[in-house]
């Protein structure tokens, strides 16, 4: 019961919504929603959407070795990798196949010049029904957080 309420939420705002426009949706979701089926309801109804993923049991290495295989590197500077890239996902319970976008960064030295003992890796993925540049999908996403930080910022204010 509890999983319908999501569902049910969206449909409200998607109906609501296409009262008011018939422009194409975007929804962008933090990767406490990257369930298939949220996924699932959003390629049903024809709702484009960047979902941020939740990277559970995988290791940062193994994408890693993704980026490195198949992304495109840029060293911002001297110990930082930065790959960006995207793949096609697919699983047996998603509607059709989605892309996952990534951003791998891979330190091996501070900013302040401190060396690692070990590489440090960081890890985004991002679920899409977007064909934009991966880039794109990541400063899109980013977005979203300068909209919760704008209310945020507001429930603050006493007005």
């Amino acid at each position: 019961m509890c999983k319908r309420k999501p569902l049910r939420f969206y449909l409200t705002v998607w109906i609501y919504t296409r009262r008011i426009t018939d422009a194409p949706l975007l929804v962008r979701m933090d990767a406490g929603n990257d369930a298939l089926e949220n996924l699932n309801i959003c390629l049903i109804e024809n709702v484009d959407f960047i979902v941020k993923r939740n990277l559970r049991r995988e290791s940062p290495e193994e994408w890693l070795m993704i980026a490195k295989r198949d992304g495109l590197c840029c060293e911002e500077r001297e110990g930082k990798r930065v790959y960006l890239g995207a793949m096609t996902w697919s699983d047996k319970k998603l509607e059709r196949p989605i892309r996952a976008v990534y951003q791998v960064i891979e330190r091996t030295i501070e900013a302040d010049g401190q060396l690692l003992l070990t590489p440090r890796i960081e890890v985004q993925v991002f679920f899409t029904t977007l064909t934009c540049s991966p880039w794109q999908v990541i400063c899109l996403y980013r977005d979203h957080a300068t909209s919760e930080q704008f209310h945020s910022c507001q429930k603050k204010i006493k007005f």
